[in-house]
Order: structure tokens, then sequence, then C-alpha cells
């Protein structure tokens, strides 16, 4: 079995909150996270935002809880984008249709997993396939991309 786990679910959201909510309680659902991680999501990314300008704009929000029982990583498709504040800018938004909450067991494993994330998410390649391919297809292709 692998180390991590990846669900992918797809659908429209009204805001940035709202499809943090959708991907934590999936993340909930599968028995990966408890609320408290949901919530930790949420007052994060209100302080330090992670929608990315990348080729194809995505947001990766993430919070390092307790209640993380086993890494995972649930990533929404959008329907329609919405929009995150940046990462790298909090003061200019970004309009997001990928989303890919990242729920890591452990602290030291945080920053070395959420890096590895985010050289996937900066090839432009990656993030079409991610668009194109059918939802079920999603967590094969990321555990076998993500290293």
């Amino acid at each position: 079995m692998s180390e991590r786990a990846y669900i992918a679910i797809e659908g429209h959201a009204r805001d940035w909150e709202e499809a943090i909510r959708f991907c934590g309680n999936e993340l909930i659902r599968n028995a990966y996270v408890g609320q408290d991680f949901l919530n930790a999501c949420i007052d994060r990314e209100k302080k330090f935002p992670t929608g990315l300008p990348t080729s194809i704009p995505v947001a990766i929000p993430h919070a390092a809880s307790d209640k993380v029982f086993r890494t995972a990583v649930c990533v929404m498709k959008l329907d329609e984008s919405i929009r995150f504040q940046r990462m790298d800018e909090p003061s200019a938004s970004v309009d997001v249709k990928l989303i890919f909450n990242l729920a890591i067991k452990g602290n030291d494993a945080h920053l070395d997993f959420l890096q590895k994330l985010i050289g996937f998410v900066m090839d432009e390649n990656h993030l079409t396939k991610c668009v194109n391919l059918p939802i079920e297809e999603i967590p094969i292709y990321l555990e076998n991309e993500i290293k």
C-alpha cells in the first residue's frame, strides 16, 4: 500500500471556502482526517492564501493538524473557476480550476510533500492531464507522477 492516498472529486463551489469544505468533507468521509483538520484549513487559508498563478491556476489548501490520521490529497476539479487569494502575493487573486487539498500526517513530512506537489503543479502538462482525465483516473495519475 502506498504511503499516501489520493482521492478526486468534481463539481461546483460558490467560493474558496465551500470548495475547501467539499474537499475536507471527502477526506473526513474516507477517514483520513477529523473535522478539526477542515476547520484548520479554512482558518489557515484566511491568513496564508494558497492560490498559485500556474499555467492552469490551482490552490493548495493545507494545515498542520493532529487530526490527520493518514496522509492524503483530495483533488477537486471545478466546473467553474473560483477566486483564491495568491500565495505569492496575498493582495492579488487568481481564478482556480483545480484544488489540491493536502492532509499530511506528521509535521516533518509537511514541507517535503508540499514541495513535491508544487513541483508537480508547475508542470503545465501535469495540470492539463488532470483537467482532461476522467475524475476516477486522477488518483492513479497522481500516485504515479508524484514520487
